[in-house]
Formats: C-alpha cells, structure tokens, sequence
C-alpha cells in the first residue's frame, strides 16, 4: 500500500471526463490496489472521500463517506462508474465544502438533498441506494471529479469563498452579521 501524491487544482487530471472501468477489471489487482492506496491516502489527509483523479487515475472510481453504522463507525462506499439521481432537487442542502485538491480553502456550495446512486462496489457487484443530507453531499461532490468538476465551479456566492480558518471565523451560515463582514 501507499500514500498517493494529490493532485492539486490546476492539474489538468482534475478537469477530465474519466474513463469507465470494465466490471471484469474490478476485481484485478491493479483496480483493488488503486482502492488499497486510496484509502491509506485519505486516512493519510483525513479526508471524507476521494476519487481517483485526484491521485492522477482518470477513471470513474470514488470513496466516499458521510455515514456511520450503528455501532458508530465512519462507513464508506467504493463507487465504480457510478450514475446519480437526483430525487429532490426542491430542497438543496447547502454548506462550506473543502476538497483534498483545493487545500485550506471552503467554499459554500447547495446541492440537492436526496439522490439515488447506482456503481459497482469494489467486490465487482452493482449496488443502487438512496441517500439523503450530507452522505449525499459527499457522494456528488466525489462524483463531480469523475466529470472535471471541482466544488468550486459550484459556488454561486464567491463572498462565500475563503481560506479554512477565515471561513470558520466569519463565513457561519445563516448569520448575517458574519455576511456583511465578508462582503465588506
């Protein structure tokens, strides 16, 4: 196992459509060991999800996570060529989003809320879910690397874009004063 270089904003790898991954091809070494890798990168990051090109392999692979199970552990989901609908679009969950790929920035970003999601795991099985609130989140926002996008291209507000600290500080949602003072 290893920890992968993260490719950083700018890197073209960020801003291509990824290639498929072939179902028989799940299972080969080279596609479980890119997973294995992975995982030690986020751990490595502390990230909450990650998608291949941001560790320079432009196909449509994602870990994503959000969730917990009932004993309270962080549950994540290997996502192979994964396709999402969304099933709310009426209510969106917004909130400061970071990515591994823009460090020490957030930005605030709306989403839809509820989606369901279909991808092959990493045992080779399709799987179909559906999510709601910040799972959901998690999962497009790992998705959009898959199509070159990155959380930024989805920020409508750029008085909501700031460095980590800076945004913790002023940038609270739903708090008008800390509004006017970014805008001011």
């Amino acid at each position: 196992m290893a920890i992968l270089k993260v490719a950083r904003m700018g890197h073209p790898v960020l801003r291509r459509k990824c290639a498929a991954i072939a179902p028989s091809q799940i299972t080969g070494a080279k596609i479980q060991g890119l997973i294995r890798d992975m995982f030690e990168t986020m751990a490595e990051y502390n990230g909450v999800g990650l998608a291949a090109p941001q560790v320079h392999n432009p196909v449509r692979l994602a870990i994503a996570g959000g969730e917990y199970d009932e004993d309270g552990s962080h549950r994540f989901r290997v996502l192979i060529n994964p396709e999402i609908t969304v099933l709310d679009d009426e209510h969106r969950l917004g909130m400061y989003e970071g990515c591994l790929s823009v460090p020490g920035l957030r930005g605030w970003v709306e989403r839809p809320s509820k989606i369901r999601v279909k991808a092959w795991n990493e045992k080779g099985k399709e799987e179909e879910f559906t999510l709601e609130g910040y799972p959901a989140v998690v999962i497009q926002h790992e998705c959009d690397h898959l199509d070159g996008v990155l959380y930024v291209d989805r920020i409508t507000d750029m008085t909501k874009f700031a460095f980590e600290a800076e945004a913790d500080r002023f940038l609270e949602p739903g708090d008008d004063d800390a509004e006017d003072e970014a805008q001011g």
